[in-house]
C-alpha cells in the first residue's frame, strides 16, 4: 500500500540474504521468458499454453523457516510476537526465538532423532506457534493436527506419520492422550501446553519445562538443508482420504518471498519505533493459510499475532477490538457472521483497513454487502483475495482489492496453465474453463508414503493439477467456478455450485446456502440447495426458487429442491462438505 513498506521488505530481504548461505532466484522455467514482459502466455517444450505471473521472478533465501521467521527480530526484540487473546500470555520477540531454540534442544535431548516426526495437536495458543518454530529448530518435522478431530481421527495421522512425540494442550488433552496411548508406544513424549482450561494429564511433560529444561542444554546443530521436509499438514487433495503433504523449508520460505514479490503495492506496514501491525489469528494454526499465509509470515516481517484458540462470536469481536487489529485475514463464513450477525458494530473496524479472505470463493455480492451495511469507503478499507491449496504452501493467486470475486493473477514464479476437463488440451482463450495447473518452488514433495496419489497430482515435468476449475478474463485475472468433483453436470452442462450459492446469499431472507447436485433420471444431475433462513424471516421453497429463475440458465435452476436447515457443514477453513450434505439430499 505504502512505498516505505515496500522498502521495509526489500531491506528485510536484504538482511535475510546476507545472514544465510545466498539467494536463490527462481530461474524461468522456459528459453523465451526474456520476453514475458511482452507476452503474457507463452509456448512450452509440449505446446502447452503457459501463463506467467506478471510479477515475474521472485526471489528467496536459502535458508530454514524458522531461522528466516526470526531474521529480523533484532530490529524490534522487545516487541510483542505472540499474544494469547483470552489469557493475555505474552512473549517478546527476543523471548518468542530464545524459546524456539529451547524447545528444539529440549526435545533432541529427550532422545528424538534428525527428522522425526512430533505431532501438534493443540488449538490457537502463542505456545502452539513456539512448539512449530522450536520442533523445526531441532531437525525434527511437525505433522498439525486438527484439535477437534476424533481419538480414531488422529490416530489415524499419528500412525501414518510415525510420529515420535506429541504435543497438545490441557484443553482436549484427554482425547490427544487416548490416540497416543492407543496407537504409539508407552514411553512416547506427551507435552502438554497449559491453557487454564482442562487439567495436566498424569505423567505428562509441561510445555514449559521445554524452554526452562533447554536454557542449560547446548544448542543443536540439525543438520538439515532447504529441501528437507518441515511439515506434514493433510489434506484431502483432489480426491479421497486426507494424506500427508511434504512441505519443505525451501517450498514454505520460497512462498512467502513469492507473496511478498506480488504485493505491489504492499498492503502491509512494517514495523516501525512508533507502528505495528496487529494480527488477530482465528484462522486454525493445524490448517496451511493459518500457517504460511498468516503466522509465518506475518511474525517474520514484524507484526503482533494475538491468538484466538476458536471462533466464538463474542471472543472475536472482543479481541478484534482490544487488541486494536488493523488486518484481519479471514474465510467466507467469517464475512457472511460481519455481513449478518447482529452482534456486530462499526467500532470493531475501528483500527482495521483491510480484510484478506482465501480457503473457499468470496463473492463480490458479500464484499459489497459489508461495504453498504457499514457504509466503509472502499478506497479506505480494502479486501483481498487470495487461491492456494495445501499442497502449494499454500498461496498461488493473489487479488489487490480491485475484483472481488477473482482471485486476482498467479504470484510471482508460479506460471499457471488451465486445462480442458474432456479434451486435456490447454485453454489459452479468455472465459473458457479448465482445470487449473500451477508450478513453482512451493509445490509440495509429494504425499506421504503415496506414491498413487503423488503421480495423479504432480506431472512428470512438475506441473501441480489443483483439481479446482476456472477461467481467466482479458486482464489475466483469475476466477475459481468450483472443486472438479463437485461440478454439477446438468444434461451435459457444467454448473458450478458457488455460483448458484453467491446468488442465493442475494436473496433478502438468506444468510447463507449451500449447492449440491443429486442425481435426475432424465437429466443425470439437477441442483438442489440447502439454505439457512436470515432470522425472523420464513421463505417457502417456491420463494427461493422463483428468486433463482430469470437469473440464470434454464439448466441451472432448482429442480432438486430447496431444503432449509440450520447449518451447513464445513471444514475448519471454511469449505463446505458437500459430501455431507450428499447424504442428506438423495431424496
Amino acid at each position: 500500500m505504502a512505498t516505505q513498506a515496500l522498502r521495509s521488505i526489500q531491506r528485510l530481504s536484504q538482511v535475510t540474504i546476507r545472514l544465510d548461505a545466498g539467494v536463490r532466484t527462481l530461474n524461468p522455467i522456459l528459453r523465451c521468458a526474456s520476453t514475458l514482459s511482452k507476452a503474457r502466455i507463452v509456448t512450452g517444450p509440449n505446446n502447452e499454453k503457459i501463463i506467467m505471473p506478471s510479477a515475474g521472478e521472485a526471489s528467496y533465501p536459502e535458508t530454514l523457516i524458522h531461522e528466516f521467521v526470526w531474521n529480523n527480530s533484532k530490529n524490534y526484540p522487545n516487541y510483542i510476537a505472540l499474544e494469547c487473546g483470552i489469557s493475555g500470555k505474552k512473549y517478546t520477540f527476543a523471548q518468542a526465538k530464545d524459546a524456539t531454540s529451547y524447545i528444539g534442544r529440549s526435545l533432541r535431548n529427550m532422545g528424538l532423532k534428525k527428522g522425526d516426526v512430533v505431532a501438534l495437536a493443540a488449538p490457537n495458543f502463542p505456545d502452539t506457534v513456539l512448539g512449530l518454530l522450536g520442533s523445526l529448530s531441532g531437525g525434527l518435522v511437525v505433522t498439525t493436527v486438527n484439535p477437534i478431530n476424533t481419538s480414531e481421527e488422529m490416530q489415524r495421522q499419528l500412525l501414518k506419520v510415525n510420529a515420535k512425540a506429541v504435543i497438545t494442550s490441557t484443553a482436549i488433552a484427554s482425547t490427544v492422550l487416548a490416540a497416543t496411548r492407543a496407537c504409539l508406544p508407552r514411553d512416547t513424549p506427551f507435552i502438554v501446553i497449559d491453557d487454564k482450561i482442562g487439567p495436566m494429564p498424569e505423567d505428562s511433560i509441561p510445555f514449559d519445562a521445554l524452554i526452562t529444561r533447554g536454557k542449560s542444554l547446548q544448542p543443536v546443530n540439525p543438520n538439515i538443508n532447504c529441501d528437507d521436509l518441515a511439515v506434514l499438514p493433510f489434506s484431502s487433495g483432489t480426491t479421497g482420504l486426507p494424506k500427508g503433504v511434504m512441505l519443505t523449508h525451501r517450498n514454505l520460505v520460497s512462498n512467502i518471498m513469492m507473496v511478498q514479490a506480488s504485493l505491489n503495492p504492499d498492503p502491509f506496514y512494517p514495523t516501525t519505533s512508533t507502528f505495528q501491525e496487529v494480527i488477530p489469528a482465528v484462522l486454525p494454526f493445524f490448517h496451511i493459510y493459518g500457517m504460511n499465509c498468516v503466522v509465518l509470515p506475518r511474525l517474520a516481517f514484524g507484526a503482533k499475532i494475538v491468538t484466538i484458540p476458536k471462533f466464538e462470536p463474542e471472543m472475536f469481536l472482543n479481541v478484534l477490538e482490544t487488541s486494536k487489529a488493523t488486518v484481519l485475514f479471514c474465510v467466507p463464513p467469517i464475512v457472511l457472521f460481519l455481513n449478518t450477525s447482529p452482534l456486530v458494530k462499526v467500532q470493531h473496524f475501528e483500527r482495521l483497513r483491510m480484510m484478506m479472505s482465501g480457503a473457499a470463493p468470496l463473492s463480490k455480492t458479500d464484499v459489497d454487502r459489508f461495504y453498504e451495511k457499514y457504509n466503509i469507503d472502499p478506497e479506505v478499507f480494502k479486501f483481498h483475495q487470495g487461491y492456494g491449496l495445501t499442497e502449494s504452501s499454500p498461496a498461488a493467486f493473489f487479488e489487490l482489492g480491485k475484483k472481488y470475486s477473482s482471485i486476482g493473477k498467479n504470484i510471482a514464479s508460479c506460471p499457471a496453465r488451465l486445462v480442458d476437463i474432456t479434451s486435456q488440451e490447454d485453454i489459452s482463450i479468455p472465459g473458457q474453463t479448465g482445470e487449473l495447473w500451477i508450478k513453482g518452488p512451493h509445490v509440495m514433495k509429494g504425499y506421504l508414503n503415496d506414491e498413487e496419489a503423488t503421480k495423479n497430482t504432480i506431472t512428470d515435468d512438475g506441473w501441480l493439477k489443483t483439481g479446482d476449475v476456472a477461467y481467466f478474463d482479458e486482464d489475466f485475472d483469475f476466477y475459481i467456478t468450483d472443486r472438479l468433483k463437485e461440478l454439477i453436470k446438468v444434461k451435459g452442462f457444467q454448473v458450478a455450485p458457488a455460483e448458484l450459492e453467491a446468488l442465493l446469499r442475494m436473496h433478502p431472507d438468506v444468510e447463507e446456502a449451500a449447492v449440491i447436485g443429486i442425481p435426475h433420471e432424465r437429466y443425470g444431475e439437477v441442483p438442489k440447495a440447502f439454505v439457512i433462513v436470515s432470522k425472523g424471516k420464513k421463505p417457502k421453497e417456491d420463494d427461493i426458487k422463483n428468486f433463482v429463475k430469470g437469473k440464470v440458465s434454464d439448466y441451472k435452476q432448482l429442480e432438486g429442491g430447496v431444503t432449509f436447515v440450520d447449518t451447513i457443514p464445513k471444514n475448519p477453513s471454511g469449505k463446505i462438505l458437500r459430501s455431507k450434505l450428499k447424504q442428506n439430499g438423495k431424496s
